[in-house]
């Protein structure tokens, strides 16, 4: 049998409305199988290394901690961050500093759920390089040291909570956790209350986001309720 040349165009007009509705669908789940196998990597590299430090280096309660001190600004310890990375975790970590000229960092932008700009500048973090293409941000307050881990460093969509996540945190009381999974755990918080807390975190006041430990929580996996924007 035949097809005329309207048939034809039909069936490809068809053909082309039915691609334009799945391709999002398709390219999303793509990128959350990609985000999970980096994230769960990174869990058990960090992990692992903080553990073999631990066994090296005594109790992480008694390491020096690079802490901002009163009236300074955060990330205004640089110095002692990346001291601290070179004594506890180089080691055991294949990142590498990026290329750097007179101590500035390469800046792109972070945005945050809602897709505004976050108060996140890369120029002002101590800024690390994976061999599979990763960037990890080293940062201190008062309270925590953290690990800040962008999948693709520059390339789309440095989003928080689709591409970039606040791994750990790292502090003399607890040693390295994930950023409120006890609370999460034990009842104090709901699960719905994370997926509120990840969708609405902006990056302010050095204060680390829920994303991740969602993320975890839920069995390193992304669900089809994550706020995957």
């Amino acid at each position: 049998l035949g097809f005329t040349m309207a048939e034809v165009l039909i069936t490809l007009g068809i053909l082309g409305v039915v691609i334009a509705m799945t391709l999002p669908s398709i390219i999303g789940k793509y990128q959350k199988i990609v985000a999970t196998t980096q994230l769960k990597k990174i869990y058990n590299v960090f992990s692992n290394a903080y553990l073999m430090s631990v066994e090296e280096n005594g109790e992480s309660k008694g390491w020096v901690y690079p802490m901002a001190q009163d009236g300074e600004q955060n990330n205004g310890n640089m110095a002692r961050i990346v001291e601290f990375y070179k004594m506890y975790f180089a080691p055991y970590l294949k990142f590498r500093f990026a290329e750097t000229k007179e101590n500035s960092y390469k800046d792109y932008k972070i945005k945050n759920f809602n897709g505004e700009d976050a108060d996140f500048r890369t120029v002002n973090r101590t800024r690390l390089e994976s061999p599979d293409g990763m960037c990890m941000f080293m940062w201190a307050n008062n309270q925590f040291f953290v690990f800040t881990v962008d999948l693709n460093c520059e390339k789309s969509p440095n989003t928080y909570g689709r591409d970039v996540f606040d791994v750990f945190e790292l502090s003399e009381q607890k040693g390295l956790a994930v950023f409120r999974l006890k609370q999460l755990t034990d009842g104090t918080y709901s699960r719905e209350d994370y997926i509120e807390y990840c969708k609405n975190f902006t990056y302010r006041s050095g204060v680390p986001g829920y994303c991740f430990t969602l993320f975890v929580y839920d069995g390193m996996e992304f669900k089809k309720d994550y706020p995957w924007r």
